[in-house]
């Protein structure tokens, strides 16, 4: 892989908003993660998925110390990061509460009745599919099925909402955010627009 690849793998890594609330805390002082969960109120679960993806890409490594692992930054380009919470974020405050809420992990542990609270799932969901690339409905399918069974259901509503764009039972991202009207205004998160572009340009992290 050379330096630019290995450059750009490592910013996809990081372009994530609970990644860079991770590494917020990390680059003031080394943390355990269950210092990381509790700070940022996310489960451990969670911390260590992000974790040990930030440690692939060599940005964090761990140290053991005693009955735990402490982690701290290695990356060069990291020595500044800012504290996530002085920077904007591309979806609204509400975004990660109802990530928690409603899912274990990868696993949606049901669909959200409130508008406002399925598009959020639909976003994160939507983190599953590259842009760019085109999809089967069986790929579809099996991309869903990871998060919850009822994939026919989760694949109109990416359809509905025009995250997903779809021709002859082929599928792909829309390749540009989708425009709203008043009504749809009033379900979808006010940073909506900026991280579907975002996502587009490859810089939300896909899971």
């Amino acid at each position: 892989m050379s330096d630019l690849d290995e450059r750009v793998t490592l910013l996809k890594t990081i372009a994530d908003a609970t990644r860079l609330r991770i590494l917020g805390l990390l680059a003031e002082r080394p943390r355990s993660g269950t210092e990381l969960a509790t700070e940022l109120e996310l489960t451990a679960p969670t911390i260590s998925h992000h974790l040990h993806r930030l440690r692939d890409v060599g940005i964090v490594r761990a140290q053991a110390d005693a009955q735990r692992r402490i982690w701290s930054i290695t990356h060069d380009l990291l020595a500044d990061v800012h504290r996530p919470d002085a920077a904007p974020g591309p979806v609204d405050a509400d975004h990660e509460r109802t990530v928690r809420t409603f899912f274990d992990g990868e696993r949606l542990r049901s669909i959200p009745a409130k508008r406002k609270a399925r598009v959020t799932v639909l976003l994160e969901l939507l983190r599953r599919f590259e842009p760019g690339r085109r999809y089967a409905e069986r790929e579809v399918n099996d991309i869903l099925r990871h998060a919850h069974p009822d994939v026919a259901l989760l694949r109109r509503e990416l359809v509905d909402y025009r995250y997903l764009r779809r021709a002859r039972n082929v599928y792909w991202v829309n390749d540009e955010p989708p425009a709203r009207d008043a009504n749809e205004a009033q379900e979808v998160p006010p940073g909506e627009g900026d991280w579907l572009a975002a996502l587009i340009r490859g810089s939300v992290t896909r899971p």
